[in-house]
């Protein structure tokens, strides 16, 4: 199965990174561009278990993506994963971690292992296609984070 690896750092302390990431209705905010993501329900308390039900668009394509989260840990990781049938992948695991680097800046840390739908043809397109789109995808939600997050910091 594909796995896929991005990591960055954001100017903004560790407890503002992980409220920003945890809370489910942040993520139209950094999913901008083609790939967007709309919240349909959050089940709370957020702990392993709860059910976060999306509804992903591209373009004029919609689809239900219902995700569990799998593991909680405040404030460093959570992991979330598609349930079975559920969603635009055959499979979805995706585990998000953070790490304090001093008191003004955190590593954000993404680990994904997923399987593209289509059987047989799904692994050829995930095996030429699938880490590029991730990586742009990526590469947009890092750039949306820190425009969110970090404090602006002006010259003299």
């Amino acid at each position: 199965m594909p796995k896929f690896s991005h990591a960055f750092e954001v100017r903004a302390p560790l407890e503002a990174v992980w409220r920003f990431h945890e809370d489910p209705h942040m993520l139209p905010s950094i999913m901008r561009g083609p790939v967007r993501v709309h919240v349909v329900h959050v089940e709370r308390p957020l702990r392993p278990g709860s059910r976060i039900e999306l509804l992903m668009q591209i373009g004029p394509l919609r689809q239900r993506w219902n995700l569990q989260l799998r593991e909680h840990q405040p404030p460093t990781r959570f992991t979330d994963e598609q349930i079975a049938g559920e969603g635009p992948f055959a499979m979805w695991q995706h585990t998000h971690v953070f790490q304090a680097l001093d008191a003004s800046r955190t590593r954000v840390s993404d680990t994904i292992i997923y399987e593209l739908p289509f059987g047989l043809w799904g692994k050829l397109i995930g095996k030429m296609l699938g880490n590029l789109v991730m990586r742009l995808l990526f590469v947009s939600r890092m750039r949306s984070t820190r425009r969110l997050l970090e404090i602006p910091r002006f010259s003299e």
